[in-house]
Parts: structure tokens; sequence; C-alpha cells
């Protein structure tokens, strides 16, 4: 059998020995080293464009300077990044990029992470000869729903032409005209509407795109950075969110070769709005008999949900007692739930499908909820809504306990019928929903961003969701009210902080139980043998 190993080459850059595959771009090898080769258009995401020229090094034996992003290692290549000769090249490259750049950093949504802001820092005479009239262009033109260019500050890179051409293969960009005329727009009667077209804004290296919903709404340097991964499809996309004042103002992506690479899709980076916009759960809500018309007041719904299920599991048996989980939920909300209706003495728990669109051949998922892999693993899913519906009208469940879910409002009438068949409803939202409204007791959820968890998306890798944002008024992860429930019924100690959570959880599922939070780092881990799941 033929060896697979790639061969290594071996080279100097900047008096330092470094071996590297065959292969390896010049940029790339420095990089091994702890050395930044500067260069605005290449991405190791997309084609060599070779076109900024920022990246020209000394080459030993070479005449002139070479563009590092195009040129191979090769074996004893001599390599300088910091000779008069590479140094004097970018500072000319500087000189030529900023003669028509306009200086309007101070008002520049991409002033504090601009590329060529540092770049003219490090890399810059920190003077210009230049004493003519900078060549004009269009500013705040708007390219499609979701993105607005400035043609002004493009520097003619063309990562964004090339993400739309080899990523989501959509052609909506090119450049015209000539010289120092060069525009990136639109071909004639497209748009840039992709959906992904808020990554032309991340992969640009100065302000010429920004996205619409982030633009002039905060200062980069006041965002703190969480890194999280996206709740929005089964995909689970690594991401930053991007939080200030108690706010999640951006979600950008985050780097995982095994998940979303540097991407992310419109949808999910602006999936954080929705959190904003809707009316809020934030205390213990209980009625005094239940049903869709009771007035509910503020309290504490432990010791009656406890007292209430156990009560029905007596009377009528413990199988009358059921959960709606959710693919929402994280694996330990989901085994809780669990937890809490096997305390009952049920086991029927059902997941209700949130399917919408296909899957494309990117990153988007038709199944637009982050865990139903978990809810399978570890939440003990094993019913259809339509069976629990079914088995509530004939009496066979007569308490029901609703996770992360709004059942009265997505099944319409036929589940108003099941509410009137109930003993006890009880349900678990971070947000007021008609389920919510119709409930017994209704308790208080932490909202994306809000809690620590973990996700398994659709290829089997378990992933933490991390918190930036202080918890909604006396919201909790769902775990810990029905752990707390369950306790009165019998369970185990509750756990103290969302590790203890996770300990527990995994302890409970085999494909699981090797694994702690520390394990999981910002990647995740894959796991071996997941349960199969919607996606």
């Amino acid at each position: 059998m033929a060896d697979s190993t790639p061969e290594q080459v071996t080279l100097t850059i900047d008096s330092q020995s470094v071996t590297v595959p065959a292969g390896t771009n010049l940029i790339e090898a420095a990089r091994t080293l702890g050395i930044e080769i500067p260069h605005f258009c290449y991405h190791p995401r997309l084609s060599i464009a070779g076109n900024c020229r920022m990246c020209l090094v000394d080459i030993e034996k070479m005449p002139k300077n070479q563009i590092a992003c195009s040129t191979k290692a090769a074996p004893g290549m001599i390599v300088r990044t910091r000779s008069d000769k590479a140094v004097k090249a970018r500072q000319g490259v500087m000189e030529f990029l900023l003669i028509n750049h306009p200086l309007d950093c101070p008002i520049c949504d991409q002033a504090g992470e601009c590329v060529l802001q540092d770049f003219s820092y490090h890399y810059g005479t920190g003077g210009s000869r230049f004493e003519g009239q900078k060549v004009h262009h269009d500013k705040n033109v708007d390219l499609g729903p979701h993105i607005v260019f400035d043609g002004e500050r493009c520097i003619k890179c063309t990562r964004c032409i090339r993400f739309c051409d080899e990523v989501t293969h959509t052609h909506e960009l090119g450049l015209f005209s000539r010289g120092d005329h060069t525009i990136i727009g639109t071909f004639p009667g497209k748009e840039l509407d992709n959906a992904y077209s808020g990554c032309t804004a991340d992969i640009c290296p100065v302000g010429a795109l920004t996205v619409k919903e982030f633009r002039f709404k905060q200062r980069v340097w006041f965002l703190r950075n969480t890194a999280s991964i996206c709740a929005g499809c089964a995909r689970g996309c690594n991401v930053n969110l991007g939080i200030n004042e108690e706010r999640i103002w951006r979600i950008t992506p985050r780097d995982n070769d095994a998940v979303n690479q540097s991407w992310i899709c419109d949808e999910g980076r602006l999936s954080f709005q929705i959190y904003q916009q809707a009316e809020r759960l934030g205390r213990a809500l209980t009625s005094s008999a239940g049903g869709a018309t009771k007035e509910m007041l503020v309290a504490s719904g432990y010791e009656q949900a406890a007292a209430t299920l156990g009560e029905i599991a007596r009377k009528h048996g413990g199988a009358t007692v059921a959960g709606i989980t959710s693919g929402h939920a994280t694996v330990e909300e989901q085994a809780g739930l669990k937890e809490l209706i096997e305390r009952a003495g049920g086991s029927r728990i059902a997941l209700p499908v949130h399917e919408r669109g296909d899957d494309d051949a990117l990153l988007i998922r038709r199944d637009k909820t982050a865990n139903t892999v978990g809810a399978r693993l570890a939440g003990g899913a094993n019913c259809t809504m339509e069976d629990l519906l079914t088995a509530i009208k004939i009496g066979k469940v007569r308490a029901l306990v609703v996770l992360r879910e709004d059942f009265l409002g997505e099944f319409g009438a036929e589940a108003m019928t099941a509410r009137g068949a109930l003993d006890f409803l009880m349900t678990l939202d971070w947000r007021v929903t008609a389920t919510v409204k119709a409930s017994d007791v209704a308790l208080p959820l932490s909202a994306y961003g809000e809690m620590d968890g973990s996700f398994i998306n659709f290829q089997g890798r378990i992933q933490l969701l991390r918190p930036g944002l202080t918890p909604y008024e006396e919201s909790d992860p769902a775990w810990k009210p029905l752990l707390e429930i369950a306790s009165r019924l019998g369970g185990a100690a509750v756990p103290k902080n969302f590790r203890e959570a996770f300990r527990w959880a995994a302890s409970r599922v085999p494909e699981l139980s090797h694994l702690d939070t520390p394990a999981l780092g910002k990647f995740g881990v894959s796991l071996e043998s997941p349960a199969s799941g919607q996606g």
C-alpha cells in the first residue's frame, strides 16, 4: 500500500528553519513560525488572486521580490520578510493603496478591526507624498438586503467576488471599469442576496462592505466576544456573540474546519433578533385551577408542580404523565425533562419537528433546531406530536410538561382541544407564548446567550453553548427547575452548576459518559455512535 504521508519540504524564513507539507505557500509556512506576512487579497479558503502585492517577500537567488501567497515552499529556499528590499516594497504598496482611500476611520464601522488600518501602522511609512485629487466613488450603495457598499474604501482585493464565485457559486459580484476607476458591483439585474451574503463583510479587509443590521450600531472595541454556537439549525455553526450593554449586537462566524469552516448563513447571523423582540417570561407563574382562560398569578411553581404531578400519578397512574421535549433545548435540559417524567412514573416524551426548506450544499439544514440528536440520545424522545395529542384526547395522558415549545401556538385547534382534556399543564420557556398563557404552572428559562449548555449537531458533534448575558430576571436553564421538581418526587440532588449538570446528564448516556466539559473545548467532540437525527 502506498504511503499517504504528504511530502515535506524544509526551508528557512527569517533565519528560522521550518518543515511544511509540499505545496504550502509562504504565508502559511511563515505562520507556523509565528511570523506574519501581511496580506489583503489572500484568504486560506479562497483561490489565490495575487493582486494586492502586500505579501511581497525577498527570496535568495531571485532578483525581484515575490508574492508569498502564490509562491510555494521549496527545499532549501531562504526567505526574508524583514529585509530592506521587502520592507520598502510593502511600504510602496501601502502608499499606493492609501492614495485614494478616504480618511474616514472615525466613522467607519471597520475601525478597530480594519486590516488596512493595522497594516498602515505596522508596515506603512507614516506619511504620503500624494498631492493630487483623490478618485471618488459612490458611497452607501445598496448591494442587497443585508449589505451596503462604500466604493471609496474598497481596495479591490476581490475576496467578496471569489466568495460568491467559489463558495456560494451564485456569481453576483464582479469588477467593472479599469485603472483607478475600477469598482466592485453587482451584475445587471442581480443583487447580493445569496443566503451567506453577510460573509462578504466578514472577509472584507476594510470597511467597504458592511452588514446593514450592524451598521453604525456599535464601535467594535466596546464589544465583548463570547465564543459559542449558532442555535438556528442542526449544523451548530461556531460563532462569536458580540455583546455590550447586556445585548447581542451581532453574530459573526468562528473558524471550525469540522463544522462551518469560516462561514455562517444570514439567517443564523441575525437569529439573535428574535430574543430581543419577544415578550420575555421573567418569573414563575401559576393559575388557581388551570385552563386557557384562568388568570395567572406570580408565585413559585416547584411545590405546586411536584404535588400535582405526584397526585395525578397516584390517581391515574404514572403513565398518564408525559412530556414535550425540544430540539431547541440543551442536552442537560432534555435529560432533566426525561428524569422528571420517569420520576413521576411516565415514559412518553414527544419531539416536535421544525423543518423548513431544504438542506443546501454548504451549511444550511432544513431542521431548524440545534439539538434534535440530543433530544433522541439524551432526552428520551420516543413519540410524535400526533401520537401524543391522540393520547391526551383519549385520556391516556392527564398531565403534560412542555419544554421550550409552544404546542398550542403551533398545533392550533387540535392542541387546544387536547389542552381541555388535561388535568395539569406545566410549561418551561423563555418567552410568553400561547402555551405559557394556558399553563397551570409556567417557569421562566434563560434564553440564547444567557446560559451554558451542550448541543449535538446532525453530524454527531457535541459542542458547548456559552453565555455572555446575565439571565433575565428569575430565569434559569431548564435542568435546574426540572431537577428541583424531580427531587421532590424522590430524585437525586440537584446539580449546583453547569459542569455538574453536564456530568449528570452524560452519566446517563453511554455515548457521553466518558466526556467532561473541558474536553469539549471551543470546537466540540465528535461522538462515535450518535443517534440518528433529523437534519
